[in-house]
């Protein structure tokens, strides 16, 4: 059977499909690899996923979103869905078209950063693109101690490069609106409500390991917190700065030895890069708190790990500080807004802005729903102080991130937390 009963190819599909639109030769012996049952994949909630290669060596990834939801097609499967009164959640192939543009888009300001498209299907909903099997998530590798110096070389001069040609810093105002209307994402609000309103900052309604609460209400009954909440909503939903990823945590980033990638631009859209390096910094602290947690390696190894995510946010934020430099010297003679640009104030407002969206983000992966795996991965009995360390993180950068003008402030704050 090639298609499921909701149009979804079947893993015997995917080779027949691949062979009819000539990826692979009609005569290969393809071998197809369903991803969502493979350890440390990506979890498939809205896609299938497959690693599909023949005898000779190539290889490619496939991808197809799903009609539904993967939790809606289960629960029909069972006969369990629940009444919505006739709406359901119907997934937006915009999001796929966005996806594959803002990875093109990507790949041309810094060449090599995303996977190479090399098909685009639009009425089956499905992409073929590089294979990156031989890399890993960045997150497991943090999760293993692996460490990786080249990373903040790659993403730091990425971001500076991104925020410039995709922004008024380098485009014009017409420009920079026909750009906009080409990237309009119907999914790009996405992560909002997750982000802003069901936090366990904002709300009781998401669980917590017990012992939480009451630093957990030294966040949702100040009044000062709350308002921090609704102005970074209002920034990410209406401040179009130049295209962001959304959702550039460490499971969409893929890294070896020699080689970093971002993948996943589904959620990609015009909004305020202070969103991506929160997140990035997010998935770093988060993973720099999991540690006081973790009793399996020595204090020594586990001191050693900490300083080198230390060291890590601090060489993200000084690469794209000194590739932005650099940037608005060699093209200041072409635009007036950059000839009065302050680049040291501009550096220091998204700097601030991006600690406070650090914040918002660290508190968003701590609940027993969506909590990312730096802190899944320990005992549940040992996840109460990095819970506590994070929250108390989130509330010192949200009300306080106007005090901080060097990086070098941030650091001390997670130093001081040993």
């Amino acid at each position: 059977m090639t298609y499921d009963s909701y149009g979804n190819l079947t893993v015997a599909g995917v080779a027949s499909y691949l062979k009819e639109k000539k990826v692979f030769p009609a005569d290969a012996d393809l071998s197809v690899v369903d991803l969502h049952a493979v350890k440390e994949s990506i979890e498939g909630f809205v896609n299938l996923i497959y690693h599909v290669y023949d005898q000779s060596g190539k290889s490619v990834i496939m991808k197809q979103m799903l009609s539904l939801p993967r939790f809606r097609i289960e629960d029909e499967k069972n006969n369990t869905v629940e009444e919505t009164n006739g709406e359901g959640w119907i997934l937006d192939l915009g999001r796929m078209r966005s996806e594959i543009a803002t990875l093109i888009f990507w790949n041309s300001v810094y060449p090599g950063i995303s996977p190479e498209i090399y098909l685009f299907d639009e009425p089956n909903r499905i992409i073929v693109m590089e294979d990156l099997m031989d890399l890993s998530l960045l997150r497991f590798e943090l999760c293993r101690m692996v460490k990786h110096g080249h990373f903040t070389a790659k993403i730091g001069a990425f971001f500076a490069r991104n925020l410039f040609f995709s922004s008024n810093l380098h485009l014009t105002n017409y420009k920079k609106s026909e750009v906009e209307r080409f990237f309009i994402n119907p999914e790009y609000t996405a992560l909002a409500p997750f982000l802003f309103r069901e936090s366990i900052g904002v709300s009781w309604e998401r669980e917590m390991v017990s012992g939480t609460d009451e630093k957990r209400a030294l966040l949702v009954d100040d009044p000062q917190i709350q308002a921090e909440f609704k102005r970074l909503e209002n920034k990410f939903l209406h401040d179009k700065e130049c295209l962001i990823h959304t959702d550039l945590h460490s499971s969409n980033i893929m890294i070896s030895f020699d080689d970093v990638r971002i993948i996943d631009g589904e959620f990609a859209g015009f909004g305020p890069l202070a969103q991506d390096f929160g997140r990035l910094t997010g998935s770093l602290t988060l993973n720099y708190i999991s540690w006081f947690g973790d009793e399996s390696p020595t204090a020594t190894e586990k001191a050693d790990f900490q300083a080198y995510l230390l060291t890590t946010i601090t060489d993200l934020y000084r690469t794209f500080h000194n590739e932005f430099r650099q940037l608005v010297e060699t093209h200041r003679d072409e635009s007036y807004s950059l000839k009065s640009l302050d680049v040291d104030a501009y550096l220091i407002d998204q700097l601030q802005n991006a600690l406070s969206y650090t914040g918002v983000n660290v508190l968003s992966r701590l609940s027993n729903r969506g909590i990312c795996y730096d802190l899944l991965r320990l005992p549940e009995s040992k996840r109460l102080l990095p819970c506590l360390l994070g929250m108390d993180i989130a509330r010192e950068v949200m009300r306080n991130h106007k005090n901080y003008t060097s990086i070098s402030d941030y650091i001390q704050l997670l130093k001081n937390l040993a």
